[in-house]
């Protein structure tokens, strides 16, 4: 990636990256801090991988990120879907991915079971 020498380079770049951008793309993100890695999540993103793969399904993404801040939750994945709010997903083992995929990826439904409820809540 070429350097950025000006805000107007930085603005040209995200409108770019915008246009490439799908919009019909689902987003899953692992979460791999310290605490998520030490919890598996390594395991967690390369089943996701896979069963995405044996699946056939298209259109979407799987990405690492930094800590999601649920660290009792480990691993964690958030699932980004357009037009919804995000899913946030809590002890998805690699033994629990296929749960996860074929519950909310392939029959459109919230797997229950590994939901975390209560996710960024303001301080009053």
């Amino acid at each position: 990636m070429p350097k950025l020498n000006s805000l107007e380079q930085l603005e040209s770049l995200i409108n770019e990256l915008k246009e490439k951008e799908n919009k019909n793309k689902i987003v899953l993100k692992v979460a791999l801090g310290t605490c998520g890695i030490s919890a598996g999540a390594d395991e967690t993103y390369e089943e996701l991988l896979k069963k995405i793969e044996e699946e056939n399904l298209e259109n979407i993404e799987v990405i690492k990120t930094g800590c999601l801040g649920y660290c009792y939750a480990e691993p964690t994945v958030e699932v980004n879907e357009p037009g919804k709010e995000p899913v946030l997903y809590g002890n998805v083992t690699k033994a629990k991915v296929k749960v996860l995929v074929k519950t909310h990826l392939v029959e459109g439904k919230i797997a229950e079971e590994l939901i975390i409820e209560e996710t960024h809540k303001k301080a009053i």
